[in-house]
């Protein structure tokens, strides 16, 4: 390979698009565990009355 392709610039650069990328699967893991849990059922009635009391 070429030296230049193992300068701090580069390296740097693979770092972070490594991160991001690991940020983004991490994202969307989170987002698919959460939106298998079913759909969002607010919450009852006598649940917002005694919220409103406090």
């Amino acid at each position: 390979m070429n030296k230049d392709f193992f300068n701090k610039k580069n390296i740097l650069a693979f770092i972070t698009a490594s991160i991001s990328i690991l940020i983004g699967l991490i994202y969307l893991a989170l987002v698919f565990i959460l939106d298998f849990r079913g759909p969002m059922i607010p919450p009852s009635s006598e649940a917002l009355i005694s919220a409103v009391v406090f």
